[in-house]
């Protein structure tokens, strides 16, 4: 069976040295062959068997109507899937009622199992009574137990769901998580209508929530109700869907949780590169670091080092703006954010500063976007949410990749998504806990590295960030590495930059527009029109 071995050494800064947290990740095809391929969906595990509901069984979406989201894209079964036994079992939604049906079966829906209560919220999907496609407003919840008994008995589902509606709830792409006793709504957006990539012809109505909405949930098991119902509101930094939200823990502050990346934002057609720290009582962005190899949902897991109060994020493919040039370790930006093969680790050290890993080892293929990582039946957590990385032996498989969607091509959503797929593929990750050779941490020297317009046919503004003063060199170079022009190379001050670059005297075609700071290298294509 051929394996594909992941090298990952996580610097630990301490105040006055380095000292390193080593481990290896290992990935093995599975020969689990019951998993279904679906993507975008809610998914869990329960009585150590895996559930899947809603999402879709084809691969990207289409961009421009009537291609786009393809109704018969849409998953509309209940998978059960128990991978020791490697048994699944199936039940379809075309029973249920259509209040019901519709919502569970949508797209990029937000979910949260809370011991056996299963609750559903929002997704993007067809509604047939409108013919049209809508972010649903109900809260349906379902009690796990008693679902998975009836799809592997081959009962009726039918009466199985009770439901709310709630318009704050009218969300996608965002996540649904539970501190203490109140569940958080973070991010996501409203999305009404056919989707258009131009909606030229107003096809669609889009609005971000901006909003870390918290309430809390009364279930008596018949009777549902939301109450306690707060917002907190940011519209430069909270305009953020399609991304990772990961449990958190501070050794200061406590549990929370931890949301990384997203699209878009705000001024520009690009995704955020910022992570956000949420706590019960404050909410912190960190514009001190940029998480630059993965910008999009993907399959991810958490570990954390319990000695050295160290947590680890992996994120597994996905999609991305920045990928690492194998051959010259330069960092490459496309702003297209292309399906990538990364597997990186962002890792928070006990002086609560975050370090990215580039691992080396690549996925596959690409894979890894919107796929459901599952954890193993046997491994350690640590409060509850996180891998305890002291306590694994040797080694020790600590989960699995399921799903996703797979590309054949980086950009395809600019050439025909339709080549895309939903993956059959299975990956197990094994972790050894044993010394490795070194791999490369991502420079943080420059943040917010941007160009804008991009493609332009006159001038460009170059955007960049600094944490402290540094001299700065920015050149453009053409596809064969010959200068073209030397933007700068002088000192700057700490905190925001910007450039301007008049490349209407240039050749159509795409150039690189490189920026050096303490040796360190990040680029980004510039197409002339």
């Amino acid at each position: 069976m051929k394996k594909y071995i992941l090298l990952l050494c996580c610097v630990l800064v301490a105040k006055f040295f380095y000292a390193q947290q080593i481990f290896t990740l290992r990935l093995e095809p599975s020969t689990l062959t019951s998993a279904p391929a679906v993507h975008s969906g809610a998914f869990g595990e329960y009585n150590k068997k895996w559930f899947f509901i809603g999402g879709r069984k084809n691969g990207l979406h289409g961009f421009q109507p009537p291609f786009a989201f393809p109704t018969n894209g849409a998953n509309d079964m209940i998978y059960v899937v128990d991978p020791t036994t490697d048994q699944s079992w199936s039940a379809s939604t075309g029973t249920l009622p259509d209040n019901i049906r519709e919502p569970i079966t949508s797209s990029n829906m937000q979910f949260y199992l809370n011991d056996s209560m299963l609750y559903l919220v929002g997704g993007y999907g067809w509604k047939d009574s409108l013919q049209d496609f809508v972010t649903w407003p109900p809260l349906t919840a379902v009690n796990m137990n008693s679902l998975m008994n009836a799809v592997i008995s081959a009962q009726p589902i039918d009466s199985l769901f009770r439901q709310i509606t709630d318009s704050t709830l009218a969300i996608c792409g965002a996540h649904l998580q539970k501190l203490d006793s109140t569940y958080y709504l973070v991010f996501g957006h409203r999305f009404d209508g056919i989707y258009n990539r131009t909606d030229t012809a107003g096809f669609f109505v889009q609005t971000y929530s901006h909003e870390i909405r918290k309430f809390q949930l009364a279930d008596d098991g018949s009777n549902l109700s939301i109450y306690n119902y707060t917002a907190v509101r940011d519209t430069n930094n909270f305009r953020r869907r399609d991304y990772n939200l990961l449990p958190f823990y501070d050794p200061f502050r406590g549990e929370g949780l931890l949301a990384f990346s997203g699209v878009f934002q705000k001024n520009a057609n690009l995704p955020y590169l910022t992570p956000i720290e949420i706590f019960k009582d404050t909410v912190i962005v960190r514009n001190d670091f940029n998480q630059n190899l993965s910008q999009y949902h993907s399959a991810v897991c958490a570990l954390y080092d319990s000695i050295n109060y160290l947590q680890h994020n992996i994120f597994f493919g996905g999609m991305s703006m920045y990928y690492m040039d194998t051959l010259t370790q330069q960092t490459i930006a496309d702003s297209l954010v292309p399906f990538v093969r990364t597997i990186s680790d962002v890792a928070r050290d006990i002086d609560l500063n975050y370090h990215e890993i580039d691992a080396g080892i690549k996925m596959p293929a690409l894979l890894g976007t919107n796929a459901y990582f599952f954890y193993d039946l046997n491994v350690p957590f640590v409060r509850k949410h996180f891998v305890h990385l002291n306590a694994l032996p040797h080694n020790q498989r600590i989960g699995y990749i399921v799903g996703g969607i797979e590309s054949p091509e980086l950009n395809i959503s600019f050439t025909d998504p339709s080549l895309s797929f939903a993956s059959t593929r299975v990956f197990e990750v094994y972790l050894d806990t044993i010394a490795t050779t070194a791999v490369k941490e991502i420079s943080n020297d420059v943040l917010n590295f941007f160009c804008y317009p991009n493609p332009s046919s006159d001038k460009v503004e170059i955007a960049f960030e600094l944490k402290k003063n540094e001299t700065v060199k920015i050149e453009l170079l053409d596809m064969k590495g010959s200068l073209v022009k030397e933007v700068c190379n002088q000192s700057f001050g700490s905190g925001k930059q910007k450039l301007l670059l008049n490349i209407a005297e240039y050749s159509k075609g795409v150039y690189n527009c490189v920026i050096t700071v303490n040796g360190n290298r990040k680029s980004i294509r510039v197409q002339k029109n």
